[in-house]
């Protein structure tokens, strides 16, 4: 079996090539190709293992010559900021060459997607409302970062008409990466915060939509080792976790008691509606208020799927 690692050097790529060498460990019978714009980077030498060099722009059949007849793609390549043009490159472009590529060579090919939950638009669909999540919620992209991840969705399942004998994926639909060296700005304004005692409460039923990118690498192996049951499917990678109880459960670990600084949900929706605000600004109150719940009962069900780096730990022993 080769898996195809692109973009191995990335949060999400280094966490799943630590994982793919502990299965390589353990006896799993893998050919590991990783991918990286930058190969200075290579935690493990092994005969299984291999380092390219690719600048995920030429296609050429001399720059693809690590893809073999048959490939597991893991695909963690990815543009999250930058104007619509950019993005569109960085993503669909990507995935529309590589499609191609696939097809005019006659590849075996299960990929592997990174996708996002942005794609359903929900922090702002449904500010002033609690709602359930699921793969099958219409999708409702409201900025051009959730477009560009919804049309390379739309596309891989569209590119499937076309070459459904040697083309399959799984597309994962995962909610906010956290680990333990990168994060986003929201993250950090909340990690800050809280190590200063400060609850920015909105209501009892806001969550934090956070995932350890080990968590995401986990489902990843599960997806390798149950190709069948996880043929052509689209999955919510997610450990959602309500901020009322984790803020509390906080507050008694150290044994510390919080302030508490009410922000109604009509003010956070007026604030939200200022197209001037910096986005880094925009997703802190966009975290913060958010009432939605993205379910992940359909992976848990399937894989038996269980977060093992959940947030409620975290923020327990280092935050």
């Amino acid at each position: 079996m080769t898996i195809v690692l692109l973009g191995y050097n990335g949060l999400i790529g280094d966490y799943i090539l630590k994982e793919l060498i502990k299965e390589l460990r353990k006896g799993l019978n893998l050919d590991i190709v990783c991918v990286g714009r930058d190969i200075r980077n290579q935690p493990m030498k092994n005969k299984k293992i291999k380092y390219v060099k690719w600048n995920f722009l030429d296609f050429t059949r001399s720059k693809l010559f690590f893809l073999q007849k048959k490939n597991i793609i893991i695909n963690c390549i990815g543009k999250n900021q930058g104007n619509n043009e950019d993005l569109k490159k960085t993503n669909l472009n990507f995935i529309k060459k590589l499609s191609r590529y696939i097809l005019v060579e006659k590849i075996f090919v299960r990929l592997i997607h990174m996708g996002s939950v942005s794609v359903y638009g929900a922090e702002k669909k449904y500010l002033n409302r609690s709602y359930n999540i699921n793969e099958t919620t219409p999708t409702n992209p409201d900025d051009s970062y959730s477009k560009n991840k919804l049309d390379v969705d739309l596309f891989i399942k569209k590119n499937l008409k076309f070459n459904r004998k040697k083309f399959s994926y799984t597309i994962l639909r995962i909610a906010n990466v956290f680990s333990e060296t990168k994060n986003s700005n929201s993250f950090k304004f909340i990690k800050n915060f809280l190590n200063r005692g400060i609850w920015f409460k909105c209501s009892q039923n806001t969550n934090y939509h956070y995932i350890h990118a080990r968590d995401v690498a986990q489902v990843v192996i599960l997806i390798i080792k149950n190709q069948k049951k996880t043929k052509n499917n689209t999955y919510i990678v997610s450990d959602d976790v309500n901020q009322f109880v984790l803020h509390k459960k906080y507050s008694n670990f150290n044994n510390r008691r919080l302030l508490v600084i009410p922000i109604p949900l009509k003010l956070i929706n007026f604030i939200i509606k200022l197209s001037f605000l910096p986005k880094s600004i925009l997703n802190f109150f966009l975290v913060i208020s958010s009432q939605t719940y993205y379910n992940n009962n359909k992976i848990k069900k399937v894989l038996n799927f269980r977060p093992k780096y959940s947030l409620r730990k975290e923020f327990m022993i280092d935050l």
